[in-house]
C-alpha cells in the first residue's frame, strides 16, 4: 500500500500542479476579476461633535464620491451602489479640514482593500451660524375642477419663515418656495406644502443642502419635513361679463361723436360669489374717455387692472389680456357711416379660375354726407358696383367701389376693396371643368 502511495511521486505532484493550473485557468476565463465604478453619497456622523452653539460646518467638496470595485465578476454584478454605505465621521475631523471616509459593502465576499475610494476625504469648512427671515412665495401646479381658478392662497404659519444655517449657504438663498398641486380640486382646500429653497443663480437646493439648513415658522417653531400648511380658496369663473366706460366731453363745432366699440367687448373674470353679484353683470372702467374737441376717429387703450384693483375678490380670469382698446367714432355734422353688406354689391367681371379673398369680408362703410338735415337714408338706398378684372391674376390689390346715392348726398371719402386673388388648386379646376 505505501508503495502506491509514494510510486511516481514527482509524477503524481506534477498532475496536481497541471490540475490546479487548468481549474485556474478556468476560473479566470470564465469568471474573471474586473473593476467597476459606483457613485455613492456621503452620510453623516456625530455632527454634534465639532460644532459650537453659533458655528456650523458646510461640506465644501462633493457630497458624492466615487467607489471603484475590483472583483470576480459574478459578484460584480450582483452589486448595486445600494449594497455600500460611505460615512464620514466628523470625531475624525483633522487639521487639513478633512474628513477620513469609511467603505462598507453589505455583500461580505467585497472587502476593504477591494474598494478605492475617490476622493478618499470629505473636505469640510467650518463657519459662523446665520438666521434670517424668508417671505414664502406660493407655487400652484395643475387646475382645479371645470369652472374654478385659484383665488387666494395664504401660509398657515404665517407670510415668512425663519432658516438658519452655515453663513454662506444662507447668502446664496434667493427664494423661498411653497409648492401646491391644485389639480380638479372643487371646493376650498387646505393642503400640505414642501418648502423649496431657488439659489440666485435660480438652481434648487439639493436634498443634501436641504439637510444643512433649519426651517421655522415665523415664531421660531421648527417645521416638520420642511412642509408649511397652505390655505386655497377657490374662485367661480364668471365669462363674457360685458365691458362698458364713459364718455364725456363735447367734440369740436361742427363734427358730433356717433359711437364707439371695444376690443375686447367682455372679459372673463374669477372671483367669490358675492363680489361677481356686486358687478350687476358688467364691469364699469373706473377710467372715462374724453372727446372734447375732437374731430375725427381715435382709439385709446386701457389697463382693465386698474379698474379691479380697488374691487376686493376678483380678478382677471388666467390667460385674459388686461388690455382693453376703445375706438370712438367722430363724424362731421351732416356725416352718417352706413355699413354696405358685401352681398348687396353688384360684381362685374370676376375672375373664373382664381380664388378671391374680400377684406372686410362681410360689410363695408360707407360715409355719406346729407345736404339737409331731414334728409334721412337707409342701406337700401345705396347701390355699389365694384370690378373684378384686375384680379386676374395671383395678387393683392385695392379695388375701389363704386357707390350711387339718391339725390341730396354725396359721398365723403372713397370706398375701397381689399381683393386677395390666388390661383384655384388643381382638384377644384378638374371639378370645374368636369361640370
Amino acid at each position: 500500500m505505501k508503495r502506491k502511495w509514494t510510486g511516481n511521486l514527482s509524477l503524481k505532484l506534477l498532475s496536481l500542479v497541471v490540475a490546479f493550473l487548468i481549474w485556474l485557468l478556468v476560473v479566470n476565463i470564465d469568471n474573471p476579476v474586473k473593476s467597476q465604478m459606483y457613485r455613492v453619497e456621503i452620510q453623516l456622523m456625530n455632527e454634534d461633535s465639532v460644532t459650537e452653539i453659533d458655528k456650523v460646518f458646510d461640506v465644501v467638496s462633493d457630497m458624492n464620491v466615487v467607489l471603484k470595485v475590483t472583483e470576480r465578476r459574478r459578484i460584480l454584478n450582483s452589486l448595486t451602489r445600494d449594497d455600500f454605505t460611505v460615512i464620514a465621521d466628523m470625531e475624525n475631523l483633522n487639521e487639513m479640514d478633512s474628513v477620513p471616509l469609511t467603505v462598507t459593502c453589505s455583500n461580505s465576499a467585497v472587502t476593504w482593500d477591494e474598494i478605492e475610494v475617490s476622493p478618499p476625504s470629505m473636505k469640510v469648512k467650518l463657519e459662523q451660524r446665520k438666521q434670517s427671515e424668508f417671505a414664502v412665495n406660493i407655487k400652484s401646479s395643475g387646475e382645479p375642477a371645470d369652472g374654478y381658478e385659484v383665488g387666494e392662497t395664504s401660509v398657515v404659519q404665517g407670510k415668512s419663515v425663519l432658516i438658519a444655517g452655515p453663513e454662506s449657504m444662507i447668502n446664496r438663498i434667493n427664494q423661498v418656495v411653497a409648492d401646491i398641486k391644485v389639480n380638479n380640486i372643487s371646493s376650498d382646500q387646505r393642503l400640505t406644502a414642501p418648502l423649496r429653497i431657488i439659489d440666485k443663480d435660480g438652481v434648487d437646493f439639493t436634498a443634501a443642502q436641504m439637510s444643512r439648513l433649519q426651517i421655522k415658522d415665523s415664531d421660531g417653531v421648527l417645521l416638520s419635513e420642511n412642509a408649511v400648511m397652505v390655505d386655497v380658496s377657490l374662485w367661480e369663473v364668471a365669462s363674457g361679463i360685458p365691458l362698458e366706460i364713459e364718455v364725456t366731453g363735447t367734440p369740436a363745432e361742427g363734427y358730433r361723436y356717433t359711437g364707439m366699440t371695444m376690443v375686447p367687448s367682455s372679459v372673463n373674470l374669477v372671483g367669490t360669489e358675492r363680489a361677481l353679484a356686486a358687478l350687476g353683470g358688467k364691469l364699469v372702467l373706473n377710467d372715462t374717455i374724453s372727446v372734447e374737441g375732437a374731430e375725427k376717429e381715435f382709439s385709446q387703450d386701457f389697463d382693465l387692472t386698474e379698474s379691479l384693483a380697488g374691487r376686493e375678490g376678483i380678478r382677471l380670469a388666467d390667460g385674459s389680456s388686461p388690455i382693453v382698446t376703445v375706438s370712438v367714432k367722430i363724424e362731421k355734422t351732416g356725416d352718417r357711416t352706413l355699413m354696405l353688406p358685401l352681398s348687396n354689391l353688384e360684381v362685374r367681371n370676376r375672375p373664373e379660375d382664381m380664388s378671391l379673398t374680400f377684406s372686410p369680408a362681410d360689410e363695408i362703410p360707407v360715409i355719406i354726407h346729407a345736404e339737409s338735415a331731414a334728409n334721412v337714408i337707409k342701406v337700401s338706398n345705396v347701390k355699389g358696383s365694384i370690378d373684378l378684372a384686375a384680379c386676374a391674376e395671383p395678387g393683392t390689390y385695392e379695388i375701389p367701389v363704386q357707390i350711387e346715392l339718391p339725390e341730396g348726398y354725396k359721398l365723403v371719402s372713397d370706398v375701397k376693396l381689399v381683393v386677395t386673388a390666388a390661383e384655384q388648386p388643381q382638384e377644384n379646376k378638374s371639378e370645374d371643368a368636369g361640370e
